[in-house]
């Protein structure tokens, strides 16, 4: 079959190999779809600091159940199906509390093992959801993005009939964005891309602001803002998010940074923020996220912009490296039409 193996920063190939066995507990999944996330980026470029090479990367997939190991029930077999990426201790403090999204020894398919851009990978049957009826393997694949923006959203607190301020409207604030508005919560987005800010106010958006904009901070003073989500990972953005949380209100870390990043605590004391952060989902995160796509409540296509083959991963990596006049989510065909 054939595989991609990242075996140092800048050196991602496409080779053949051996199909994967299935092992006790396991699924074979057959790929479809698989999109390039943020975080692959960051260990192409040598950047991710966890990152374990040589590696097949890959997380965000979908595809079909084409073998099962012992103690797997048949019945999935031929099954259209996500994939929930974290592999977990289930010991720990935080597995035994359930919130395993943050296991002292979490692995991630594609960075500390082996991911999806392949014909075919290993899984945990008990990491597979069914995909629901309607729902195709391209938008299958935006189920664990999806995932990241509805967990990221329940740690803000906010609920129906609420509003949230996001800032950066990436392919996670795009997906926090399409969360709330799918939970009734009214979404103010901060965007200094044109196109991208376009697109937020496509998927629901009420209000989108570029950074300099005067009224940003007349907005701040007047709307009952609960909570700001920062989904850039910038010191800059960071500042902002601090700076423009309304007092009483929840300040949300979605944003990767890349080190250390000043925070003005005399805000947080004084307006009684509180500052959370938010790292991947659980179970119930991805089932939330595979109910919103059911109801038809995300545009795959409004967020999907490129898509390549498996054998042009390199061309795929290189259109976020350098990205376009609107470049978001670059989806991977592995496998085609089920």
């Amino acid at each position: 079959m054939r595989r991609a193996m990242l075996d140092s920063p800048g050196e991602l190939r496409i080779e053949t190999c051996a199909q994967p066995v299935a092992g006790p507990g396991e699924a074979i999944v057959r790929v479809m779809r698989c999109g390039i996330c943020g975080s692959d980026i960051h260990s192409y470029l040598g950047r991710h600091p966890l990152v374990v090479f040589p590696v097949t990367p890959g997380h965000e997939f979908s595809g079909v159940v084409a073998e099962v190991g012992d103690g797997v029930d048949d019945g999935i077999l031929g099954a259209c199906v996500c994939v929930e990426p974290s592999l977990t201790c289930g010991r720990c403090p935080q597995c035994v509390s359930g919130r395993y999204n943050i296991c002292e020894e979490l692995k991630v398919m594609g960075f500390q093992a082996p991911g999806a851009f392949c014909d075919r990978v290993a899984v945990p049957a008990e990491k597979l959801h069914i995909l629901p009826d309607g729902v195709s393997f391209e938008a299958g694949a935006l189920a664990e993005p999806l995932a990241v923006g509805v967990h990221a959203l329940d740690r803000s607190g906010a609920g129906a009939g609420g509003t949230i301020l996001i800032i950066g409207t990436g392919v996670i604030g795009l997906m926090v964005l399409t969360a709330a508005v799918s939970e009734g919560i009214d979404v103010i987005a901060i965007e200094s891309d044109a196109a991208r800010a376009q697109v937020a106010r496509s998927l629901g958006a009420i209000e989108v602001f570029s950074p300099d904009d005067k009224g940003l901070a007349r907005m701040a003073r007047k709307v009952q803002v609960h909570a700001v989500l920062e989904c850039v990972g910038r010191a800059e953005t960071a500042d902002m998010a601090v700076r423009l949380a309304p007092r009483g209100s929840t300040v949300v870390v979605v944003g990767v940074f890349p080190g250390p990043v000043p925070v003005r605590l005399d805000l947080v004391q004084d307006g009684e923020l509180d500052l959370t952060g938010t790292l991947m989902y659980t179970s119930a995160d991805f089932e939330r996220a595979l109910l919103i796509l059911g109801r038809g409540r995300m545009d795959a296509g409004a967020l999907v912009t490129h898509t390549v083959s498996l054998e042009d991963l390199a061309q795929g990596y290189g259109l976020l490296v350098e990205p376009g006049k609107l470049t978001l989510k670059v989806m991977v065909d592995v496998g085609g039409d089920a």
